[in-house]
């Protein structure tokens, strides 16, 4: 049994192995955090006397996910994967600069439009990406981490980009990442609030019959674009230019 002393190295060594475990694929998944505080609890439950809090858990499984984050899913190797995926059938432009309205210059992360735009109502449009490392941020109550990021999301919305105008921007698995760690309703408001102010979601997920692993580019809960099946309803109906004032 693990007592006093023995409980926390031993909490923590586990964590470390579920949360480095849990980091190895690319999924759609939280699971880092919520992942960690379950098959800890167990643990904690059957083997430590007495058992931790389960705020206490959520600390631990917290600073295991921190430092799994540092080993898995660093930003640039992600941006790298999905970059790479994306090649195949957009034209990628990285680090692209622009003149925000502020007359502050921003760069993001990256532009692509399609190398065949025929399924999409708006010819040659551009999108966004900014990418974050995502499975390190805090699962605290104030989301700030996930509210900075949509809030940058939304300058670069707001940005005059070189050659491209303004554009939607795409955040990487922003909003499915939190969907799993708040409410299903408070998501569904973010996603659609966001959506009005240029910010969707390039998200990791399953499309087609049979299912298969998918990037879908997709705006206010509509999906614009996906890896598997193409343009969707979003590219085939919507003007990919940006709106201002009167929606």
């Amino acid at each position: 049994m693990l007592t006093e002393g023995t409980r926390y190295p031993a909490l923590y060594a586990e964590g470390l192995r579920i949360a480095r475990e849990a980091m190895r694929s690319d999924s759609t998944s939280a699971v880092a955090v919520e992942q960690v505080v379950d098959l800890l609890d167990a643990m904690n439950q059957e083997q430590c006397v007495p058992p931790k809090h389960r705020g206490e858990l959520y600390e631990i499984a917290y600073r295991c996910c921190k430092e799994a984050a540092k080993e898995f899913g660093q930003e640039k190797d992600v941006s790298d994967r999905v970059l790479e995926r994306l090649s195949r059938h957009f034209k990628i432009q990285e680090q692209v600069s622009g003149t925000h309205w502020t007359g502050r210059r921003l760069t993001i992360d990256a532009i692509v439009t399609p190398l065949d735009d025929s399924g999409w109502k708006t010819k040659s449009p551009s999108l966004g990406i900014e990418f974050k490392n995502f499975r390190g941020f805090n699962p605290s109550i104030d989301l700030k981490d996930y509210t900075k990021w949509w809030g940058q999301c939304h300058d670069y919305a707001e940005t005059d980009f070189d050659g491209h105008g303004y554009i939607f921007v795409f955040s990487y698995n922003g909003f499915s990442h939190y969907r799993q760690r708040g409410s299903s309703s408070l998501a569904a408001f973010a996603i659609r609030f966001w959506g009005r102010l240029g910010v969707g979601e390039l998200e990791p997920t399953l499309d087609g019959y049979p299912r298969q692993e998918s990037l879908m580019f997709s705006m206010s809960g509509c999906k614009v674009w996906s890896e598997v099946t193409g343009p969707r309803d979003g590219a085939k109906n919507w003007n990919m230019k940006r709106k201002f004032g009167s929606r």
